[in-house]
Parts: C-alpha cells; structure tokens; sequence
C-alpha cells in the first residue's frame, strides 16, 4: 500500500533538469483567469467562499501543518479513510495558473465548489479539482517546477496523503484528522501559507476547490491542459508563434486527448473573436 503512494517531488524535479539545471521563467497565465472567474460564476449557486485563510498559530497547533522538509511521513490505510478526493475514475484535475499581474489574485481567498469534506459520504469518493492562482514577482523568480510540487503538500498536513498521477490530485482525508476539524478550508490555508512561506518571489495566493462532480471537474480541463501548453510542459501541445495550437500527433482522429484538443481549439478561437470584437468597438 505505501508504495503506490509515492512522492511527487522526484517526478517534478527530474522534470527540471532537463533545462541544464537553470530555472525557467514561470510562464504569465493571466489570459486563463477570466476563464476561471466565469466558471465560478456559473456555478455561484454551489460556491462557498472563504476569504480568509486559518492563522498560522491554528494550521500548526490543531492541525499540525509542518514547515517544508519538516513533515512526517504517513500512509492512510483503506479501513481508516474518512474519504478519498479526485479517484481517476469519477474525476481529478490539478493546476497551478501563475501571473505577474496582483490585480488578478484575490490573495488568501479560498473557493469551493461543492460539498465540504463533512458533507460527503463517509468512506465513499468524491470528484476532485484544485486549482491554484499565484501572482509572482520578476525579481526573485521561483523555479516553475518546484511550484508544481508545492500543491501537493507533500507530509505537511497530517491525515491529507496525495497520491502521485500526474495532472491530476488524489487524495485520502484520515478519519482521525477529519474528527479534529481537517476541512477544504483547512487544506486551502495550508497551500496559501506554502507558497508564501517557501517561495519569496510568490507575492499571493489563491485556492479554488471543486468537489460537485465528474462534469465540474472536467469543465476545468481546457484550463488546465493550456496551463501545460504556456508553460511548455505538455507532452504534444505546443504554443506555436502566433498564438495558435500546434500538435505533435500525426493522427488526430487515433489520439485519445483529441476531446481535450479539441475543446483547447475552441477556446483559442472564441478568445480570438473576442479580442477581433473588442478592438472592432474600440474604432
């Protein structure tokens, strides 16, 4: 069981050396957070907000959040699950937008769409997607890969184990930690109080949650598939120089991300329209 629990660190670090060892500048997302922002809007009537996130004397003393390298590490078992988030099968999606513009970043907000963690069936599985808006500083950039690894609070916050898939989040909640109060809110404080703790050039932090359901969660993937394509990290997609979505896959109609593509391709274009109209009022 602990073996297929493994640590993400290894995956995102190898990830960074491919580029001779020096950081790379994280890529400005800024276009993608209107997309998010609509989609919280439309689903307003299940958004709980949170605007502020716990004291960081409450995330040490009730819940036992550690500084980074400081953790323990931890298997929950299946018998002791309280509840499992983001299982493949029903839905997960993970992403980390950054941006150099603070207007964009409503900083320590945590928002969820969705059940809280003490509405969901005990013992059962929960669709599961985090997204997470960073605004960053120029002058002490972090190093893009290590804010990938940050999101999965590796042995930081006791009764939250992660589970390693990559692009998506899977998550066991421990029965004895949800007893004590861990909560969705919890979780959102303790990733705010990473990034800004860890990373100076991390200038605010948000947090968005969605637990409605595999349909929600998926909504979410054109984001999060661009949010690769920009910072260069998808494994086909690339952003070509003007603007378009170029594929590395010969066959498209054989290739099983060509929903996804797809759906990217529509954004693009109805960004482009708007961007077309928008200037066409101006005049």
């Amino acid at each position: 069981m602990a073996s297929n629990f493994a640590h993400v660190e290894s995956e995102v670090q190898a990830a960074g050396q491919t580029v001779q060892g020096q950081p790379v500048e994280a890529a400005d997302m800024a276009v993608l957070a209107d997309q998010v922002r609509e989609y919280l809007v439309q689903r307003r009537e299940n958004l709980t907000v949170y605007p502020d996130p716990l004291p960081e004397q409450v995330l040490i003393r009730e819940f036992g959040f550690s500084a980074k390298g400081k953790g323990k590490p931890e298997v929950i078992l299946t018998e002791d699950v309280r509840v499992e988030l983001g299982h493949p099968s029903i839905g997960s999606l993970a992403a980390v937008l950054t941006t150099y513009d603070q207007s964009l970043v409503q900083h320590g907000c945590i928002s969820l769409v969705g059940p809280e963690l003490r509405q969901m069936k005990p013992g059962g599985r929960q669709a599961f997607a985090q997204i997470i808006f960073l605004a960053l500083d120029r002058s002490a950039m972090p190093d893009p890969f290590d804010l990938e690894n940050a999101q999965y609070l590796m042995h930081r916050l006791p009764g939250y184990m992660v589970r390693s898939v990559p692009g998506k989040l899977w998550v066991r909640v421990g029965k004895d930690r949800f007893n004590q109060g861990l909560d969705l809110h919890t979780v959102g404080s303790a990733l705010v109080k990473a990034y800004t703790d860890d990373f100076p050039g991390v200038l605010k932090a948000e947090v968005v949650f969605v637990t409605t359901g595999k349909e929600d969660v998926l909504a979410l993937e054109p984001i999060a598939t661009e949010a690769k394509v920009l910072s260069g990290r998808h494994k086909k997609l690339v952003l070509g120089v003007d603007g378009s979505i170029e594929c590395s896959e010969l066959n498209c109609e054989e290739c099983e991300e060509k929903p996804v593509c797809d759906n990217l391709r529509d954004v693009v274009v109805r960004r482009r329209k708007q961007k077309k109209s928008g200037k066409a009022a101006k005049a």
